[in-house]
């Protein structure tokens, strides 16, 4: 039981420290959710490797914003070929015909996940988005990225970005230490990137109730007038969502 108890110990005061010190940023960026819904935005998240799975959270979620668009490419994510997604992410001039396919416009709102917040990509999405009008979020572990070795481009995405969400994690990712090998195992990335979008998640919705006019969320399909009520939704995204 070491090993699970470590991890719990650690994750747990992770997720205290995101919530301690990340709050107001949080509710912060959630205003700005609320905004661009209000507006009739989208709301894009972009992640590479792992991260896409905080894009995958983010889309067609129960309890989820129907205005949310994650920026899907296979080929950046790891369940076809790992090593061929670790070296695109790391190749220049991807970000604009990524960005093409989707044509965000200003008034949009761009989520860059990436935990070391470094890589070629994830750096260059940022740039070009906000080069098209739109305000950028980065969630990323500030203190990874102090040390991870720069792209070409020779930034940080936590320089950049107008909103920045520290998931509070270590250089490395990992969290347990082994007593016979020099690594670590077992990472909170994605628990904290999680955890993270979800609490963004409830904030604009509460700031969007408090408004009283439509809430553009999905509920779970297993719910009694479900299908009534997510049909339409996807009546009203699917033109500007590819992925409904």
């Amino acid at each position: 039981m070491e090993g699970i108890e470590i991890f719990w110990k650690e994750v747990l005061e992770i997720e205290e420290k995101v919530i301690d010190t990340q709050a107001e940023m949080l509710e912060t960026v959630a205003k700005e959710m609320a905004k661009t819904i209000r507006g009739g935005g989208r709301v894009f998240i972009f992640g590479t490797g792992h991260s896409s799975m905080i894009a995958m959270e983010g889309h067609l979620r129960a309890g989820g914003l129907a205005p949310v668009v994650p920026i899907f490419r296979t080929n950046l994510m790891i369940h076809e070929n790992a090593m061929l997604s670790s070296k695109i992410e790391r190749t220049a001039g991807l970000a604009t015909p990524i960005l093409d396919s989707y044509d965000p416009q200003p008034g949009d709102l761009m989520f860059i996940v990436s935990n070391s917040g470094v890589n070629q990509l994830p750096v260059e999405m940022c740039l070009e988005s906000q080069a098209r009008g739109l305000k950028v979020v980065t969630i990323c572990a500030k203190e990874y990225a102090k040390v991870a070795p720069l792209s070409s481009i020779g930034k940080r995405l936590y320089d950049i970005a107008d909103y920045v969400i520290d998931n509070c994690g270590v250089p490395g990712d990992a969290l347990v230490p082994l007593k016979n090998k020099p690594w670590k195992v077992a990472s909170s990335s994605t628990i904290a990137g999680t955890l993270i979008w979800e609490c963004l998640v409830a904030e604009t919705c509460l700031i969007l109730d408090e408004d009283g006019g439509e809430m553009p969320v999905f509920i779970s399909a297993n719910m009694p007038g479900a299908t009534e009520h997510n049909d339409a939704l996807f009546k009203e995204w699917r033109t500007k969502n590819p992925h409904f």
